[in-house]
């Protein structure tokens, strides 16, 4: 009886430990070396569903972490996107992002977007990417046969990590569709961007902490 006892709260002991370990591993924050950033994607490209067309742009977006540390709470805000511009002339037509100073379509600035922390990809604690999202975000396109402005409440992207634990950010795959003109729904992809420091080209590498 005694040995049966025993047995049991050893049982109960390692049950105890155990949680505790996998708690703490999944209670584990994000830390990034840098909170400034600039990603550009050379190019970013927005076609539709059947590939009709295709814009293909050269886009730079900069912004700011709200911390080096990054708790893991999905929907947590972490971030702003401060600016955001679109290289002229694009392949394919044009595009324009809603920050105040592209013309053609576009109006007011729609700047700063917000980001969001949507969760990771990979196990841990070997992760291999950190899920994003960015709400705000305003653009219009011209593809010579149609003309179509867009604002998605969400478009997601995914914040890739290598194994120097430097990140490249590749668009999600939903379609937008327009709120106005006569342009189809349509979705981004194209080659990751590299995120840097703001200014420099120094990567930005994240991990656990």
């Amino acid at each position: 009886m005694r040995r049966m006892v025993r047995c049991g709260i050893a049982s109960v002991m390692a049950v105890a430990i155990m949680a505790c370990v996998v708690g703490s591993a999944s209670a584990r924050n994000l830390s990034v070396t840098n909170r400034s950033f600039r990603v550009t994607w050379t190019p970013l490209t927005y076609s539709e569903p059947f590939n009709f067309f295709s814009i293909r742009c050269n886009v730079t977006v900069e912004g700011s972490l709200h911390e080096n540390t990054i708790s893991k709470v999905i929907g947590s805000l972490v971030g702003y996107v401060t600016r955001a511009a679109v290289a002229h002339p694009c392949t394919g037509g044009e595009g324009w992002a809603w920050n105040g100073v592209e013309g053609a379509l576009t109006g007011a600035s729609t700047l700063p977007w917000h980001i969001t922390y949507q969760g990771f990809t990979g196990t841990l604690p070997n992760i291999s990417g950190v899920r994003l999202s960015m709400r705000g975000f305003k653009f219009s396109i011209n593809n010579g046969v149609c003309l179509g402005t867009y604002a998605p409440a969400v478009i997601s992207g995914t914040a890739n990590i290598s194994a120097g634990r430097t990140m490249t950010l590749t668009p999600g795959t939903e379609l937008f569709s327009p709120i106005e003109g006569s342009c189809p729904e349509g979705r981004y992809s194209g080659t990751s961007g590299t995120l840097v420091l703001l200014g420099t080209t120094t990567a930005i590498s994240i991990s656990l902490i």
